[in-house]
């Protein structure tokens, strides 16, 4: 399976969308669900764990399957919240409790809590760069699995990236998931990343690199390390953003953005 395409590949067996509902308004989810779907299936993420008192305000999992058009027309509206694409053979209750399990992580040295993994900037870092053990994510995706979240939007669609488990890995891992120190501080701040999304779609957009997985890949790495050079030394966020937006616009080949990126990151 190709790791990154514009727009989501096609589904094999039963298609599920976890998606983030505490920063829209209430229900809103379920309103636009249900305006969609004669009888939408759904599952809380927090139900029956231990943090069932929120559950109404986590994830919600919704079962898309028979309803394609819902997901592509609501992805631009809601491309901005933490949510992935589930691909797989289980009923919704085998989703819901699978992935209950992992609802919770041991971040070294803060200590045990609450895991976002849907994500897509972590989900990025832990399955695409493959930041957790392969025992990890074998474990987290669950056997004959595929899963796809958004990375930014492109010209031509929404810029997809994607894991998937092979049909023999059925590997567990001791609960709750330990995050190791180096991948922890990877993960902080991370999702102020998103700041960023639009500059590397224009990159893609100007020099078609669509289809190029290393330079896509590439480029992401060289975001990151900007990003984290700019909290370092604690510049205002929207200035740095917008100075690495306008290099990309002003470069006229992707060898100057890159050089002009590495000059950004030292002088701002």
């Amino acid at each position: 399976m190709m790791r990154y395409s514009l727009g989501l590949p096609e589904s094999s067996g039963q298609r599920y969308w976890l998606l983030e509902t505490a920063s829209l308004p209430e229900h809103e989810v379920l309103r636009r669900c249900y305006e969609a779907i004669e009888n939408p299936e759904f599952r809380w993420l927090y139900e029956a764990t231990a943090h069932d008192a929120l559950k109404s305000a986590g994830p919600v999992l919704l079962d898309v399957t028979e309803t394609p058009d819902f997901l592509a027309e609501r992805l631009d509206a809601w491309g901005d919240l933490a949510m992935v694409v589930i691909d797989t053979p289980l009923s919704i209750d085998e989703v819901q409790a699978h992935l209950a399990s992992f609802v919770t992580a041991r971040l070294e040295p803060e200590g045990e809590g609450l895991w976002r993994f849907h994500e897509p900037m972590a989900l990025h870092l832990l399955l695409g760069e493959g930041l957790l053990s392969h025992g990890q994510q074998a474990a987290i995706l669950g056997r004959e699995t595929r899963w796809h979240w958004p990375i930014c939007r492109c010209r031509d669609g929404w810029l997809f990236e994607s894991a998937e488990s092979g049909q023999a890995e059925t590997t567990s891992v001791p609960l709750p998931l330990t995050i190791d120190p180096e991948t922890a501080r990877r993960l902080s701040g991370l999702q102020q990343l998103k700041r960023l999304m639009p500059v590397l779609a224009g990159a893609l957009d100007r020099h078609a690199l669509h289809d190029d997985h290393d330079s896509i890949s590439a480029l992401w790495r060289e975001l990151e390390s900007y990003w984290h050079n700019v909290s370092a030394k604690r510049l205002p966020s929207r200035k740095a953003a917008q100075a690495l937006a306008e290099a990309e616009r002003d470069a006229a080949t992707l060898h100057e953005f890159r050089d002009c990126m590495q000059r950004l990151a030292s002088t701002e």
